[in-house]
């Protein structure tokens, strides 16, 4: 059971040597951050929209 856990520990210490992976964790890390940001965004101001008719019509004063 101690191998497993200390082939566990190298594996995990190699990948955080290793540039091109904290480098690939980085952008996937940024996208997924992207994605939810443009979610939200969607969806505030899909919330915060009026859903009313705000178009003057033609014998309408404002």
């Amino acid at each position: 059971m101690d191998q497993l856990v200390f082939k566990e520990t190298i594996w995990n210490d190699a990948f955080w040597q290793n540039p091109w992976d904290q480098g690939g964790l980085a952008v996937i890390i940024l996208f997924i951050t992207a994605v939810l940001l443009l979610i939200l965004f969607a969806i505030v101001f899909g919330l915060l929209t009026s859903t009313e008719n705000t178009q003057c019509e033609a014998g309408e004063e404002e």
